[in-house]
């Protein structure tokens, strides 16, 4: 009786016709579910995961972007700062390797990301590349760069594993001078996002390269002014996109990633470790924007 009537409540939901309490409804129907016990943590999951795994226009918007990568790197490389050995520096996951599975993996389990269980799937070495990735990258070399992966992966406990990957996979300069994880250094504040930002200068400085081009999923991966510090908000993040918009298609390529970011990150950072189910999806839907109240 409970599932029938667990039914008959969405179906009468889904009938109400748009009003001025849609958004109270639909948080009605979000309590009403977890309290069935049917409120599923990855729900949301879903839809940008299929789109992820199954949509050509996931493939297409990848070699766009690494098609947009070759003439970029040309145009970089016929105009060179200085004598400096050139670097392209890239992210590494969701930029070149593909871990929708251990999403996948998270949405059949109704669960959370966890250090453990994305330990796990690093160690499992199955992240395949993404399409055009690889192609770009070996084009990158024959032009003489030096391809640094630069990513927030843990060095301790998963360098090993991620370099595996790397190598597996046939990535050029895959070895472990040019692999660049994260350390714990690299945390930037207690919100505990990691910048990237002294790994680029690294890059830059004491390893004397000029880097002609960046390729990330996240605005983060490009320069310091996306990173999240504690006090972060959008309308700064988006300051700095508008400040550093000349250097999109042209030193910074953007790959997409609907999955997760630091994005969503400032939405329920916040409250997701002690929030419930209910509570995480009444803040997603609340900066929803909506044709009308």
């Amino acid at each position: 009786m409970k599932k029938y009537a667990l039914l008959f409540l969405v179906a009468c939901i889904t009938a109400c016709n748009h009003s001025s309490n849609q958004t109270g409804i639909l948080q009605a129907k979000i309590d009403s579910l977890e309290n069935a016990g049917c409120c599923r943590n990855s729900e949301y999951l879903m839809q940008a995961v299929l789109w992820f795994q199954r949509s050509p226009e996931v493939r297409a918007l990848y070699l766009q972007g690494y098609h947009i990568a070759k003439d970029a790197l040309d145009a970089n490389l016929r105009h060179p700062a200085g004598k400096k050995q050139k670097a392209v520096v890239v992210d590494i996951d969701e930029t070149i390797l593909d871990n929708s599975p251990y999403e996948g993996w998270l949405i059949s389990k109704d669960s959370t990301f966890s250090s453990g269980s994305w330990n796990n799937w690093i160690n499992d070495v199955a992240a395949a590349p993404l399409p055009g990735a690889l192609d770009f990258l070996n084009y990158a070399k024959k032009k003489g760069c030096h391809i640094f992966y630069v990513s927030n992966r843990n060095k301790t406990g998963q360098f090993s594993a991620t370099l595996k990957d790397l190598v597996s996979n046939k990535f050029p300069d895959a070895d472990s001078f040019h692999l660049l994880l994260k350390t714990s250094a690299d945390t930037a504040s207690s919100r505990q996002f990691a910048s990237k930002e002294q790994r680029r200068l690294t890059i830059s400085r004491e390893l004397n390269y000029e880097i002609v081009l960046l390729c990330g999923d996240q605005l983060a991966d490009f320069d310091k002014a996306f990173n999240l510090f504690a006090g972060a908000n959008e309308n700064a993040i988006k300051d700095s996109v508008n400040k550093y918009s000349a250097m999109l298609g042209k030193k910074f390529i953007v790959m997409p990633n609907p999955m997760y970011g630091d994005w969503l990150s400032l939405i329920t950072y916040s409250s997701k470790q002690t929030g419930t189910c209910a509570h995480l999806d009444s803040l997603r839907l609340n900066q929803i924007k909506k044709w009308r109240e």
